[in-house]
């Protein structure tokens, strides 16, 4: 975890900062005052470089007058405080993120479907854009098999699942099973925590270590998330469109929006060779891009 920091001019500019942030949904970001020198700071909690340097350059195109941002790392130990500074309550429809340490605090209405998560230190609180991005994508879905009642007899794969807050929410929202996969050891541990803590059954998922080329192979999905870094993408673009079966959705984020074009034109040309016919969308979040692929 990094941390970006830049000093900011006074307590009038910092207010402007702030609703900015709001105003944008930089939920990884915040304005922290030092009251005992009467300064003020803008602070950005992020999962790697890249992510942070996006999300600073898209404030600063606004907020000129900040400086360089200084970055540096967060210690494990120092992971909870982090977390409940930036982590807030976020919705999407009838699909409530809810931080744990919120639990009890917030009114959600009686209907609304509640996922509550505390990531540890696997990325995927769902403060970034590349993860709502996701949500909307999946609360979509939903709403295509909604009528038929479909949605029950519906598989999905988590590629890159974090803290696993995407396919819980498809559990919560209906769907029969989840395959959980991510490179990272900590990361399947942690999902399987925050699934059970949400109250789901372990015969609902699997949890998988590895990385994409050999945990997606031979595995099929409904719905097919891939939340990850666009140049691994790319790389496995072709595994990906074949693992999406027949009416099934592939979702595939973590893309730089100037990214878009050439990523989607890697995915187009695999899908011609696989399905029969697709419908293409694609949903933008501040500098980030999700491309949709509903399989005919």
């Amino acid at each position: 975890m990094l941390k970006f920091f830049s000093k900011i001019s006074s307590q009038e500019r910092a207010n402007l900062i702030g609703e900015f942030l709001d105003d944008q949904e930089l939920v990884c970001w915040s304005i922290e005052k030092d009251c005992l020198h009467d300064k003020y700071f803008l602070c950005g909690y992020v999962s790697n470089e890249q992510v942070g340097n996006a999300d600073f350059a898209k404030i600063k195109s606004v907020f000129s007058d900040l400086g360089s941002a200084e970055i540096s790392i967060i210690n494990p130990s120092d992971w909870e405080e982090v977390y409940r500074k930036s982590a807030k309550l976020w919705k999407c429809e009838d699909l409530y993120w809810v931080p744990t340490f919120l639990k009890g605090e917030i009114e959600i209405p009686e209907d609304g479907i509640r996922v509550y998560i505390e990531p540890g230190m696997a990325f995927g609180s769902g403060s970034h854009e590349t993860s709502r991005l996701c949500a909307r994508a999946l609360v979509m879905f939903k709403s295509l098999y909604k009528k038929t009642n479909d949605l029950m007899i519906k598989s999905c794969i988590d590629i890159g699942c974090g803290s696993g807050i995407l396919g819980i929410s498809a559990l919560k929202l209906g769907l029969s099973h989840v395959t959980f996969i991510d490179i990272d050891a900590d990361a399947i541990r942690i999902s399987q925590e925050n699934a059970l803590a949400n109250g789901l059954f372990i015969d609902q998922m699997d949890f998988v270590t590895g990385d994409v080329r050999v945990s997606l192979l031979g595995r099929h999905a409904d719905l097919l998330m891939a939340n990850i870094l666009s140049n691994v993408l790319v790389e496995n673009a072709d595994l990906l469109v074949n693992s999406v079966k027949p009416g099934g959705l592939l979702c595939v984020s973590g893309i730089l929006k100037d990214e878009k074009l050439d990523v989607a034109s890697e995915f187009t040309k695999f899908i011609k060779k696989r399905w029969a016919s697709v419908i293409e969308s694609s949903m933008d979040d501040g500098e980030w891009s999700l491309l949709a692929y509903f399989r005919g």
